[in-house]
């Protein structure tokens, strides 16, 4: 018979445990002090990992799986530790944003309340004999009682903080048995409302650790700048807190391994002092390694010199030194196993962060695995560690008899002492690593007392580093005020408080000295963010302006094989209710890593240089450097002349240059005084060295500059100098244009060409037409409304009339004017279009548009037209490679670019508008022989090819329903609207929407066949009567 509990504590938030041991700083011991000096777990004769193979039995109801506990289980399935259930096929993956998938009636949760038991043996080491023995779980979602030979040995919650229990008197010699009963709702479930999919489990390590019987309990470490290293410390005899002065011994290593210092502890406390430290920051990470020995046992730390402050205008200085924080918000998130991110994962996931110039990790909205901040000491990332504290979930209690029930929990004192004790395990765990910058309450679990108070326990526990909090905004309790998705203009106002506050010499405690800080910015929910560049120069402008964390690195999605075909399902595609959809979808970096253009984007926005123009003409540029404690001579710089067809001349260049100074570089190059094509200065910076995260030549970041070299008008090629055309009526609303080796077919019932055929070869597969409507970003999905409620998206063209304006017999002249309008609404846009057929076979097609005055955007405006199967060859000049727009073009450079139809989507989750490229000059889509259409800008349009129409991309919700065309989608459009960060930030910038009222533009369409360079040579080249 097990040994029995008393389960009702899962109601009872005033029970936080049962038998766990006090909180400590997390350590793994060792017996050997070289193994200890590598802090390698696995080489500790002290360590007994319990991961692997476990008995498991999953449950509807709890009262089944308690009752199964006595009575016996004989089909046990299997279950690797750590994961969690729902990713084997129990019970589904739930995602929700912020309402609870239970009834918001805190602390009670519902009868059919699923749980699972988990079993396994264990034999003890022969080196455990005669000591203390522990079972440490350092994730469990979310309440679990524990059993050692059916004893009973305690219960804990908290899923993502370490639960500890001591267990000598439990096990025994030979075979021993541990079961785990783990169950899913509890009270604590309503402190754990995050915005993920949630998951159920042993998600993280389980093991052992054997103690001498009198051993360290918990250790403290200090580093003072100046060299001292204050240690403190308590011991554990037999389970219990002694005063017992046992010898203690402090032993400091460089990263050489050389002891540099060695000292003794008495009483609890001891005092290293050396001279000169190297300090810690996350572009230099030095560590050293303390070895703390007693009674035979090492205890390692890895240690960091470094100081955190706020100056007096509200500057976060690390070793007095002001920062900016390039972060990102990250949560615990893998497709296949859930909750559980693998050592390996996880460092893959840190290198990536380190070569996209990201500084910062705010642990989103929960401690994460000690692992993950050693990782970060070696790597080098400021961390905002957060308590595992969300109850966004209450705000769906609305107002009650006059009190706002978002409050029930934050002010309530039933549950203070639960929300202090989530933010005192994550401190104990987590104070010695010296990556931790600042202390967090949590997340979007409002404001009240008992947040107060966990800022109170926490400021008398650690002074050394500031408490953060977003929704306490200026309160006296927390050091940073905190925001997330402000506007750019909100910043800003910030930015100027603090220079008020510096000339009025405002006190010190005024909150415009406290440094601004978005925790949550630029969501990065599928296409996009496009707003990166306001925000950062801002921050680089206002000293108290210390930076931000993108919301989020990774997209969270469920791993699933289906029909051969690799699939990401995000919430509700489970089955799961409710749920909030694709909100979950909202990444920097796909499921499986692979970066999105957003986090391009990102990586040149924040890179480690600005550069600007001072003479582009004599090669002088003003180097500034964003680095916050490296010399800039570090980086290799390189830069390339770059015509339209070459590579004109290029060099190298060093800046000797101190972090955050500005510094004039003459680049020796000579340029053309006149030339046909654009010249650019491409400049780029690269590592010099081989670093633990890029090898020698990474690219950290680049900057382009158009050069001031005349450039030629385009040739113009006369009519009078074309060959003749034929322009005949062929009935049913046609008219034919024949010419050397073309036959165009126009109908003039829709004012559109429905034929387009080069050497016998037809070009199109439908009429071209003109549109207003893209495939709804994730950032549109506000502005989206607005733009159906026009039916923008059911838009169709009304032809008002036409005329053949001009037939000579080498150009033919069509005018036309028309309208784009949805049922039921008034014409969105109105607009006349000059076609011209020349004898050379391009045509001209000069449009000039009016929108309707209280339309507040368009998606876009441009043509559509389809070609035919086969035509998947792409090039163009433009900002590419990857995809561009108004407010996303700074991962993007000007150049000519060589690309397939099927390269340039971009395959998201949520389908969704991709592939178009800004600014571009000319660009070509042809088959494998080389035959295809030639667009040359008058000057520039926006351009994309895909293999889809943006109604089958706004009507799909899921990529894996999305089927190609063989066909190509062509987009030849004057603009598009930005892409912004709406999906959860600040609308549009309106500098980024498309609101003009009136415009025109032009272009031309040539059915060309491509050979060597002449789309570059022919793009040079217009007819003489393109408008008139």
């Amino acid at each position: 018979m097990y040994e029995k509990c008393d389960f009702s504590v899962i109601e009872n938030p005033r029970i936080l445990n049962v038998n766990k041991c006090p909180s400590r700083a997390h350590y793994i011991p060792h017996n050997c002090r070289c193994e200890a000096y590598g802090c390698e777990s696995e080489l500790s004769d002290s360590y007994m990992l319990l991961n692997g193979k476990w008995r498991f039995k999953y449950f509807e109801r709890l009262v089944d799986a308690v009752h199964s506990l006595n009575d016996g289980i004989d089909d046990f399935d299997t279950i690797r530790v750590p994961s969690n259930w729902q990713m084997h096929g129990y019970d589904k993956p739930h995602y929700t944003n912020a309402a609870y998938p239970i009834p918001l009636d805190p602390p009670y949760v519902p009868n059919e309340n699923p749980a699972a038991i988990y079993e396994r043996e264990f034999k003890l080491p022969e080196g455990f004999k005669g000591t203390d023995i522990y079972l440490n779980f350092e994730g469990v979602d979310t309440y679990f009682f524990v059993w050692i030979n059916k004893q009973f040995v305690g219960a804990s919650q908290g899923a993502h903080l370490n639960s500890e229990f001591r267990i000598t008197e439990k096990v025994k010699e030979g075979k021993n048995t541990i079961t785990v009963l783990v169950v899913k709702w509890a009270w604590s479930t309503y402190l754990e409302d995050q915005d993920f999919f949630r998951l159920s489990g042993i998600f993280r390590d389980v093991y052992l650790l054997s103690r001498p019987l009198v051993h360290i309990h918990d250790v403290e470490v200090r580093t003072r700048n100046d060299g001292t290293i204050d240690i403190k410390y308590n011991v554990f005899k037999e389970g219990k807190f002694s005063d017992e002065n046992v010898e203690v011994t402090f032993e400091l290593f460089d990263d050489k391994a050389q002891v540099i210092a060695f000292g003794n502890g008495s009483n609890g406390e001891g005092q290293l002092k050396i001279d000169s430290p190297v300090l810690w920051n996350a572009e230099n990470p030095y560590l050293y390694t303390l070895l703390i020995s007693c009674n035979g046992e090492i205890i390692p730390i890895k240690l960091g010199f470094r100081e955190v402050s706020i100056s007096q205008r509200g500057e976060l200085l690390i070793n007095g030194t002001p920062i900016k924080i390039k972060g990102v918000n990250r949560h615990d998130t893998h497709p296949v196993l859930g909750h559980y991110t693998p050592y390996n994962e996880m460092k893959k996931e840190l290198v990536i962060m380190k070569q996209h110039n990201i500084n910062a990790i705010r642990t989103s909205h929960y401690p994460n695995t000690p692992a993950f901040y050693s990782l970060c000491n070696e790597l080098g990332f400021y961390v905002i560690d957060e308590a595992d504290l969300e109850t966004h979930g209450t705000a769906f209690g609305g107002n009650l008899d006059g009190v706002d029930m978002s409050l029930m929990l934050t002010n309530n004192p039933d549950w203070d002492a639960a929300f202090v004790d989530r933010m005192e395990r994550m401190v104990e765990r987590d104070k010695n690593f010296p990556c931790i910058i600042m202390w967090s309450l949590g997340n979007e679990a409002f404001f009240g007392e008992n947040h107060i108070k966990m800022s109170q326990w926490t400021k008398a526990r650690d002074n050394t580093r500031p408490v953060h909090y977003e929704r306490g905004d200026t309160h006296s309790c927390l050091d940073i005020y905190s925001r997330m998705y402000s506007s750019v203009d909100f910043v800003l106002d910030r930015g100027e408080e603090g220079l008020s506050a510096e000339r009025e010499n405002a006190p010190l405690d005024d909150v415009r000295r406290k440094p601004f800080f978005l925790c949550e910015y630029s969501h990065a929910m599928g296409n996009g963010p496009g707003d990166l560049k306001d925000y950062w120069e801002l921050f680089y402008k206002y000293p108290r302006l210390i930076g931000g964390c993108v919301w989020e690195w990774a997209d969270h999605a469920v791993y699933k094989k289906e029909n051969g075909q690799d699939v990401y399902l995000y919430g509700g595609q489970s089955g799961e209710y409710p749920h909030d959809g694709n909100f979950c979808v909202d990444g920097l970096v796909f499921p499986d890593r692979t970066p999105s253009p957003g986090l391009l984007e990102l990586k040149n926005v924040i890179g480690p240089v600005t550069v600007e123009a001072v003479d582009l003409g004599k090669g002088v540029i003003k180097v500034t450097n964003r680095y916050d404690f490296t010399d800039l001579s570090v980086l290799e710089g390189r830069y390339k002349i770059v015509a339209q067809t070459s590579t004109f001349q290029s060099g190298t260049f060093t800046v000797s240059c101190k972090p955050h100074e500005t510094v004039e570089v003459n680049l020796d190059y000579k340029l053309p005084s006149i030339s046909f094509e654009e010249y650019f200065l491409d400049i780029s910076f690269v590592i010099k060295n081989d670093t633990s995260w890029c090898k020698a030549g990474h690219e950290v970041c680049f900057t382009q500059f158009k050069l001031p070299v005349k450039q030629l008008e385009p040739e113009m090629i006369w009519a009078s100098s074309m060959p003749k055309v034929e322009f005949r009526e062929t009935g049913k609303g046609l008219v034919e244009i024949e010419g050397h080796n073309f036959v165009y077919r126009f109908d003039v019932e829709k004012g559109q060409f429905d034929s387009l055929e080069l050497d016998g070869v037809e070009l199109l597969s439908c009429p071209t037409a003109f549109n207003i409507w893209r495939a709804p970003t994730d950032n549109d999905r506000h502005v989206r409304n607005a733009w159906q409620w026009e039916e923008m998206h059911n838009a169709k063209e009304k032809l008002y009339d036409l005329k053949i304006s001009s037939i000579n017999p080498t150009f033919i002249s069509i005018t036309a004017s028309y309208s784009l309008a949805g049922p039921s609404r008034l014409p969105v846009v109105k607009y006349s279009v000059m076609w011209t057929v020349y004898g050379s076979g391009e045509i001209g097609v000069s449009v000039a548009a009016e929108v309707r005055k209280n339309i507040k955007s368009l998606p876009r405006f441009g043509m559509m037209l389809v070609m035919p199967k086969g035509f998947e060859k792409v090039t163009y000049f433009g900002r590419g490679p990857v995809s561009s727009y108004a407010d996303m073009k700074n991962a993007s450079k000007l150049g000519l670019f060589n690309s397939t139809v099927t390269d340039e989507y971009t395959k998201y989750i949520f389908p969704q508008e991709t592939g178009n490229h800004i600014d571009c000059r000319f660009a070509a889509v042809y088959d494998l022989e080389g035959r295809g259409l030639l667009f040359k800008g008058m000057p520039k349009f926006n351009f994309s090819s895909l293999h889809y129409t943006p109604k089958m991309l706004d009507n799909t919700p899921h990529d894996k329903d999305l089927v190609p065309l063989e066909e190509t989608v062509i987009h030849i459009d004057y603009k598009q609207n930005g892409i912004g960060s709406h999906s959860c930030g600040p609308e549009l910038n309106r500098k980024y929407e498309f609101n003009e009222k009136e415009f025109v533009y032009s272009f031309v369409i040539k059915p060309i066949i491509v050979y060597g360079d002449n789309i570059v040579r022919e793009s040079r080249k217009l007819p003489s009567m393109y408008n008139f």
